[in-house]
């Protein structure tokens, strides 16, 4: 549930395309006052390849519609995928140049709401009710589509975000470390004392247990770790539509304590490197390991890392989601109805063959043979480097209809949303330093956090 987790597949896969905002690349002019009907302007904090491809075809299918996007970044540097590298602060800066155009009524006719405020934009009418846009048009069948998604997107029963992609949270499990310890996992009720119980047993069971070279998890320092506990269970931490935060109960108590836990006892090898991660995995040196599901790609690499086989668990909990291209009009905008339009086409069948984990339910048979097609052009070969480490290989294979059937039963599984606030897990993050150094205790740092958290969600 994090947009910047930390595990197998997502570290080596999700890349999340920020810059630096700079004053001269925002848009002055109230969403409103475009005199051009046939105009439209999208606000991003970085492009990518699908929202590139999506302006281009678009424009060709209504000649005369010019659509701009505007970009919030002034980084050049590419990672891969032809997204811009992230620069420090970038989502900060975002969101207070959104802040700034929404509540003055400038800005872009389509705004991507991820780690935006959002709930707070539709309290003050920012927004425009996706879902009664589809209610009152016919060509919109949304029957195609997956409701139970749409439906957790919902606030105050109404849809103001439309996702392009979902991602779905889980946790990759070495199969060959608990079948030797006889482990079994039930997914469907299992805690955080099981989490780590299994994992202690596992490597207590484990002949390198005691050298100290299997862990329970990889690739996460301190911060890394609450972030990501944090996120998994925010929906219960964080209540957006009634503006209060549940830090100091023992929920988050028992999270805080469970970190400590694992990073005092050496559970956690804290090293980020994705190649770090990759090896441990495929030597059968790490129990769990947080990832993501954002399509089959992610879900072929899983099999490919943890070669004696992988068992993928849903976190304890809900199966939640997670976006990283989430869209919504401005009401302020006076160009609504093409807006909406652009928004359709971007989850259209001819858009959503592309990749990832789709909401419209028609496309996915499809993905998974544009997939196969692709990784057999170089015969599945992916390889995976970090500066300063030597790049090693591992090899795809095309997914299965069982696969399809596991990704479509995620897919319907999938119904609650967590859409974190990046402001929030920054404060999470700074107040509990001092609590893993021993200077602040669980209830001190709770605490600090709650007061904290209350009056940013109040402001």
């Amino acid at each position: 549930m994090i947009k910047n987790k930390c595990g197998v597949v997502l570290s080596l896969l999700l890349v999340l395309g920020l810059g630096l905002f700079t004053a001269g690349c925002g848009n002055t002019q109230p969403a409103g006052e475009d005199n051009n009907p046939d105009s439209l302007t999208i606000a991003v904090v970085s492009k990518d390849t699908y929202l590139d491809t999506a302006v281009k075809k678009f424009e060709e299918l209504h000649p005369g519609v010019s659509v701009e996007v505007k970009e919030y970044t002034s980084s050049t540097l590419e990672k891969g995928e032809g997204v811009k590298a992230a620069e420090p602060g970038d989502i900060e800066k975002y969101v207070t140049a959104m802040n700034t155009q929404l509540m003055s009524g400038q800005g872009s006719d389509i705004i991507l709401l991820n780690n935006l405020p959002y709930q707070t934009y539709a309290d003050k009418h920012l927004l425009v009710d996706l879902g009664g846009l589809m209610q009152s048009d016919q060509s919109f069948n949304s029957g195609k589509y997956y409701q139970n998604i749409f439906k957790a997107l919902e606030y105050k029963d109404k849809l103001y975000g439309l996702p392009v992609n979902i991602t779905i949270d889980m946790i990759a499990a070495d199969r060959t470390l608990l079948a030797d310890s006889r482990v079994q996992i039930d997914d469907s009720s299992w805690d955080w004392n099981d989490f780590v119980k299994t994992a202690e047993k596992v490597i207590n069971d484990n002949p390198n247990g005691g050298t100290g070279e299997i862990y329970a998890l990889a690739g996460m320092d301190e911060k890394r770790l609450i972030a990501t506990l944090v996120k998994e269970n925010y929906n219960s931490l964080v209540d957006p539509e009634k503006k209060t935060a549940n830090f100091t109960g023992r929920e988050f108590l028992d999270l805080l304590n469970l970190s400590k836990y694992l990073i005092d006892h050496k559970l956690v090898n804290t090293d980020i490197a994705q190649t770090n991660i990759m090896d441990m995995a495929s030597r059968g040196n790490l129990v769990f390991n947080f990832t993501s599901l954002k399509g089959f790609w992610d879900l072929q690499v899983a099999k490919a890392i943890f070669s004696e086989g992988v068992q993928l668990l849903k976190p304890p909990g809900k199966v939640y989601f997670s976006t990283d291209s989430m869209y919504g009009i401005s009401s302020k905008s006076a160009h609504q109805e093409l807006a909406w339009e652009f928004l359709k086409f971007l989850v259209s069948d001819e858009m959503m063959t592309q990749g990832g984990m789709p909401i419209n339910k028609s496309v996915l048979s499809q993905i998974a043979q544009n997939f196969t097609q692709a990784i057999q052009k170089n015969g599945g070969i992916m390889r995976i480097k970090d500066d300063g480490i030597p790049a090693q290989s591992i090899t795809l294979h095309p997914p299965t209809q069982e696969d399809v059937e596991y990704m479509e039963n995620l897919l319907s599984q999938a119904n609650a949303y967590v859409g974190t606030d990046q402001k929030i897990i920054s404060i999470v993050q700074e107040e509990t330093a001092a609590f893993f150094t021993g200077q602040k205790t669980a209830e001190t740092t709770a605490q600090l956090i709650q007061d904290r958290v209350s009056t940013y969600l109040n402001e």
